[in-house]
């Protein structure tokens, strides 16, 4: 019996391996239907969406064959084992060396004995999908998280200062960003600019200390504290007061529920905040109207990817949640993409409340309105990144100055 098992497993793993690849292949398909449909090249997809789904039947029946196989040899084998101990009690009556009480009680429990086998054998066919997609999941979960030096920053607004930085991924030869070199004030807003894989995306991650720079090196300080190199600090404890508006937003909870109401999501990076703070982020967000407008407001549950709110409210809710955090540096990628005109002017004036409150803002952008607010653009897509005032002073920069920046 172990060695089926250990034989249906390996097949089974195989085989679930290929369905994973043809569902993700088929899902990616059907989610791009209407892109297709407006491209006008639906029909030539018909004849691919045809032949993934006959090869995703053709595995799921290869798993349901070696699946029933093996849990057919385990029954008749746990069959025959219950048969050969009741030949053994047989035997052993008619010699008499067992009472029939103790015979007819052994016989009984053989069945019993042998349930576990035959249970492990359907649940883990039942689980196969499951186990896979955990083997993965705890892959990163089991990864451990980097967390840099024993430094602690002291409190107070943080300068940020980037020398020389250049990022290469193993799987590429090119630098992925290249000489990035900018200071980053508290009470203003740094724009990062340029073209499609020219560093910007890289840059935040070297900033939230998820990748190690090649070369260069990002530096930390708070008024009157000398600066400190990023790898010196506790990484932990730098996220804590760092928040992050990701392109696409997701609301989550802290207890990480299926889900969150909106209050909870936003709630995610100060779970103390009142509701009063909640709805005052909301209305720097430029998002109270929308959400008083819910029969249940800031209780009112939404799944992880915002359904039943548009993409604009989804990116509003998101940043309400970088707002109430109150955090010293802010970094934004991309926060107006694929919003509406009235809709980004909102974000870009919740923005520019948290430079005022005298946070470090980071942004990258691509439309004129968060260029406008800046105080200084960086651009990354030249050979040496060139440094371009913003348009306008920032309200900040000379209270900072004055507190002995």
């Amino acid at each position: 019996m172990v060695l089926i098992g250990m034989y249906t497993r390996t097949q089974v793993d195989r085989q679930w391996r290929t369905l994973a690849m043809l569902s993700g292949h088929f899902l990616d398909l059907v989610s791009g239907l209407p892109t297709l449909k407006i491209f006008g090249r639906a029909k030539s997809q018909a004849t691919a969406i045809r032949a993934i789904g006959d090869r995703y039947r053709s595995t799921t029946m290869g798993v349901l064959r070696v699946s029933f196989l093996s849990s057919l040899a385990l029954e008749l084998l746990a069959t025959l084992s219950v048969a050969l101990v009741a030949v053994s009690i047989g035997l052993r009556l008619a010699e008499g060396q067992i009472t029939y009480r103790v015979g007819l009680f052994v016989l009984l429990l053989a069945p019993e004995a042998y349930l576990p086998l035959r249970l492990v054998g359907q649940h883990f066919h039942a689980a196969a999908e499951g186990l896979g997609a955990a083997d993965r999941l705890f892959t990163i979960l089991e990864t451990p998280a980097a967390t840099g030096g024993a430094l602690a920053l002291p409190a107070g607004r943080i300068l940020i200062g980037v020398s020389a930085l250049q990022v290469t991924y193993p799987s590429r030869p090119d630098p992925a960003l290249d000489g990035a070199t900018f200071t980053a004030r508290p009470g203003t807003v740094t724009a990062v600019v340029g073209a499609s894989g020219g560093g910007k995306s890289t840059l935040m991650s070297a900033l939230l200390g998820f990748i190690e720079p090649t070369a260069g090196r990002i530096t930390l300080a708070t008024a009157g504290s000398d600066s400190v190199e990023l790898e010196a600090v506790d990484l932990e404890a730098w996220r804590r007061r760092v928040s992050w508006l990701p392109q696409r937003a997701h609301l989550v909870a802290g207890d990480l529920s299926e889900a969150p109401s909106i209050g909870e999501a936003i709630r995610l990076g100060r779970p103390d905040a009142s509701d009063a703070q909640v709805w005052q982020a909301l209305s720097d967000a430029g998002l109270e109207q929308d959400i008083r407008s819910l029969p249940a407001g800031i209780a009112t549950r939404l799944s992880a990817d915002g359904s039943g709110l548009s993409v604009g409210q989804l990116q509003r809710v998101a940043l309400a949640r970088a707002i109430v955090a109150d955090a010293d540096v802010v970094l934004l990628d991309e926060p107006t993409a694929a919003l509406d005109s009235t809709t980004e002017a909102a974000v870009v004036a919740a923005i520019g409340v948290l430079a005022q409150r005298g946070a470090t803002v980071i942004v990258v952008a691509h439309r004129p309105a968060l260029m406008a607010i800046a105080d200084q653009v960086i651009r990354l897509d030249r050979p040496e990144p060139e440094i371009l005032p913003g348009p306008r002073p920032s309200p900040g920069v000379d209270a900072i100055r004055g507190a002995g920046w």
